[in-house]
């Protein structure tokens, strides 16, 4: 597998991530409006850290283009 086809499956393999992670963040916050306070926390608050975590990656991806190439 080349570097494009390596740094294009990570790409889009962290979109669908980002995307599925801030659809549950919202799912939360609908719960939490419904009333149920400790599985909206658990959703929004899990959500979020997920989120946390994928903002490394996609300021690399989006800054750097394939990894190990020389900047």
């Amino acid at each position: 597998m080349t570097d494009k086809d390596a740094f294009n499956r990570e790409a889009r393999r962290t979109a669908f991530l980002t995307v599925a992670l801030l659809a549950a963040v919202v799912f939360g916050i609908i719960v939490l409006i419904g009333g149920d306070w400790i599985p909206g926390t658990v959703i929004v608050v899990s959500s979020l850290a997920g989120l946390a975590q994928q903002v490394p990656v996609i300021r690399r991806l989006c800054g750097g283009g394939p990894a190990g190439r020389a900047t």
